[in-house]
């Protein structure tokens, strides 16, 4: 509460704190009578007296106070702003609230500055994460930048928390009582300190270096003498000593701030101190004037190159302090690994040091090298035997042809590479992809188990997608487009929700496709849209048979997902014959079907024939069915049919089936854990718990039969007993155009048609 007949309020019209002697303040009062039009203001979306911009009276004021540019200039996409709270303006010039252009003739000029503010500001938006990160403690850059500093870059780092600020705030205090000096110089002087405060954060540095002072845009002897008193400035004298000489002199690594003044690391020093150290050139880097052990500097020393006639590349080391009673990680001047001189490893990293350029390696010239040599004849360190070892432990019960391979992928990979640092699975690929004695991804599964092994995203692609995405690349942009949009409905992300098509399905599909849009392309066909019902036509001629049938649906497919996403104008297609299926299935003779459990010799192959032969399971499911589903207690096997459901009830014979498979399986692999029901000695141990492959199905039956012949078998032999269509539907969860077609096929007088 003021003195006198005033009072602390607020002002019914700008909202403001203030000491009032009536409902408004004399500013809005003012403001009022010049402006008696209210309205909604489209900046803050109150109800007040518009101004002639078309802004209230708080809204100008913010706009200067806050330089908004955006509204200054009246952009249409500015969005509305909250309102300013002012509080204590009584007399004051924020009361004040001109037009943001004040005359005719000074107008063009007010807009071209409020324009450089726009433009400043938006640069400052979209650099705003780049300007003067903060770096770690004590790191040490690799390139150095010179740097602008504007009063822009004050602004952007204006609400961050800088480390030191508490130091130098009273020192600014303290300067500015001893000089009396302003509140405005002060702040002035602030903000220069505060900018110099986010380049030390930005470089990392415990002191700011004097010289850096200079890239200030102003003030620099105030921001000098505040930081030399907080005890954050170092003078360029000491800062050539412990700044600028990063590198050390003898083994060029890279060395942190350190408080002798020298110019080389401290292995270094001691290798010079050591005894028997007579300086030379270095046979292998070619340096001059380096103390050297049996002609080899110490950064040299660990490593023994065998083709001595050319010099070697120095390697690039960070010299880390280490804790007391732990080796550093800079190369040591230990005696090196007994390599022999004709076979030295590919790399020179030091244990512990990790590459700052990778490429991707050529293994020819190693494996050429290693041709002949035992595995057992390479010299490992402590480490690789143990990891190799370790390796052959859990792969014991694999021992033979891949047991083999393995052990010697890894250990190539553990003598050339070592293990302190994690292995890029490209290199196991590309190592493994040179020889047929090699192999890779047993090796990647036991590193990634390990942590040891830094993931390609390349090599995890499905092998269909990456088909797929090829094919796209080498057609014309607009068809690859519509292609692609209807590739994308057939995996579900269409506008119509359905049940997502697989990646090796989409494969078929655009395979049978690939011969019709080459040839369109090739006839100088841009886009899906100039396809007319001829140019179907003559893609359709010529062909019978299941290979048009496989064509016209995949023509169907692919112009209903266009239509739908209203890329083409009409559906040419939509009543296009695909055709039914002209095959009759034939039965196996007797003979043949007698002797197939007999003739098979393990309980893997005597299983999948019983199910194919006696339940007509598809081979296809056959491989993919879980062992979790099948119910020995009850003789039901389940099968998976997207998301329905099918069960199968065992009889005798395939109920004891496999009953023996899971006896064989669990003593054969006691601790695979692949959830598949049929599984063979590669896909039991391996991690990814893949399904047999189809190829292995084939190999169990005698050459010119297959498991879908005997499924087609069964599924016609009952259609000969029974005649019923609903009973094959429910006996082998078949469609009513199956079952229709295998009882056409069993009785043909059933379904004849009459002639007229």
């Amino acid at each position: 509460m003021a003195r006198g007949k005033g009072t602390a309020r607020s002002c019914s019209l700008c909202l403001g704190w203030s000491v009032l002697t009536a409902r408004a303040c004399s500013g809005c009062e003012k403001f009022a009578r010049a402006h008696p039009v209210r309205g909604t203001c489209p900046r803050c979306q109150h109800d007040a007296h518009l101004g002639s911009d078309g802004l209230c009276k708080p809204c100008l004021q913010a706009i200067r106070a806050e330089d908004d540019a955006e509204w200054a200039l009246g952009i249409p996409e500015a969005g509305p702003r909250a309102l300013q709270l002012t509080v204590g303006t009584h007399r004051h010039y924020a009361t004040q609230a001109n037009p943001i252009v004040l005359s005719r003739s000074g107008g063009r000029g007010v807009r071209a500055g409020w324009k450089r503010r726009l433009n400043r500001q938006r640069a400052m938006e979209r650099n705003q994460s780049a300007v003067l990160e903060p770096q770690v403690w004590g790191q040490l850059p690799l390139f150095a930048l010179p740097r602008t500093l504007t009063r822009d870059t004050a602004r952007a780092i204006a609400a961050r928390q800088l480390s030191g600020w508490e130091k130098t705030e009273p020192v600014l205090l303290a300067l500015t009582a001893e000089r009396r000096m302003s509140k405005a110089w002060r702040c002035q002087a602030a903000e220069m300190v505060r900018l110099a405060l986010a380049v030390r954060e930005a470089d990392g540095a415990e002191l700011t270096c004097e010289r850096l002072l200079r890239e200030l845009p102003k003030s620099g002897d105030v921001v000098c003498i505040v930081l030399l008193r907080a005890g954050l400035l170092v003078s360029d004298s000491v800062s050539d000593l412990r700044l600028a000489s990063r590198s050390c002199g003898d083994c060029n690594a890279w060395m942190p701030e350190s408080p002798h003044a020298g110019f080389r690391c401290d292995p270094c020093r001691d290798w010079r101190m050591s005894r028997h150290r007579q300086p030379g050139q270095c046979a292998r880097c070619g340096r001059d004037g380096l103390a050297l052990s049996a002609g080899h500097c110490r950064a040299c020393h660990p490593y023994r190159d065998g083709d001595r006639s050319r010099p070697a590349a120095t390697q690039l080391v960070i010299d880390l302090f280490a804790d007391p009673g732990e080796p550093g990680l800079s190369p040591q001047a230990g005696e090196p690994l007994p390599v022999p001189v004709d076979v030295t490893p590919a790399t020179t990293i030091g244990p512990g040091q990790e590459a700052l350029f990778t490429m991707r390696r050529d293994w020819s010239p190693v494996l050429a090298r290693l041709r002949g040599r035992p595995s057992a004849d390479l010299p490992l360190t402590e480490a690789v035997i143990a990891l190799v070892d370790d390796f052959a432990e859990q792969r014991r019960d694999q021992e033979g042809t891949g047991f083999n391979k393995n052990i010697r992928t890894l250990t190539i990979l553990g003598y050339w590479l070592g293990v302190e640092n994690a292995f890029h699975e490209r290199d196991v690929h590309d190592l493994a992809r040179l020889e047929t004695h090699l192999a890779a991804k047993p090796v990647c599964q036991f590193l990634r188990a390990r942590g040891l092994l830094v993931d390609d995203p390349g090599l995890h692609r499905d092998r269909d997608l990456a088909w797929i995405e090829r094919v796209l690349a080498t057609l014309p942009q607009p068809v690859a487009e519509e292609v692609g949009a209807w590739v994308r409905a057939l995996r579900g992300q269409g506008p119509r929700e359905n049940e997502p098509r697989s990646w090796e399905g989409i494969r078929r599909y655009l395979s049978t496709l690939r011969p019709v849009l080459t040839a369109w392309t090739a006839a100088g066909m841009t886009t899906l849209r100039e396809v007319t019902a001829d140019h179907i036509q003559d893609m359709l001629d010529g062909m019978e048979g299941t290979v048009r049938r496989q064509r016209a649906t995949a023509l169907r497919s692919l112009f209903r997902a266009l239509k739908r996403e209203r890329l083409v104008f009409r559906d040419l297609v939509r009543h296009l014959p695909v055709g039914d299926l002209t095959g009759i299935p034939r039965p196996v003779p007797s003979d043949v079907l007698a002797g197939l459990l007999d003739q098979a010799a393990t309980p893997f192959a005597r299983l999948a024939i019983a199910l194919a032969a006696i339940h007509a399971v598809p081979a296809a499911e056959i491989r993919t069915a879980l062992t979790a589903d099948l119910n020995l207690a009850r003789g039901t096997l389940e099968l998976r049919r997207g998301l329905r459901r099918h069960t199968l009830y065992l009889e005798e014979l395939t109920h004891q089936l496999a009953a023996d498979w899971l006896t064989y399986r669990h003593q054969r692999w006691p601790t695979s854990a692949n959830p598949h029901l049929l599984v063979t000695q590669k896909t039991a141990p391996d991690p990814d718990y893949p399904a047999v492959h189809r190829i292995t199905m084939q190999k169990v039956l005698p050459k010119g039969q297959t498991l879908d012949r005997l499924r087609q078998d069964r599924i016609l032999d009952e259609a000969f007993t029974t005649g019923d269509p609903l009973k094959l539907m429910r006996l082998f969860g078949i469609t009513e155009q199956t079952a229709m077609r295998y009882v056409t096929a069993a009785h043909p007088e059933r379904t004849a048609k009459l002639p007229r």
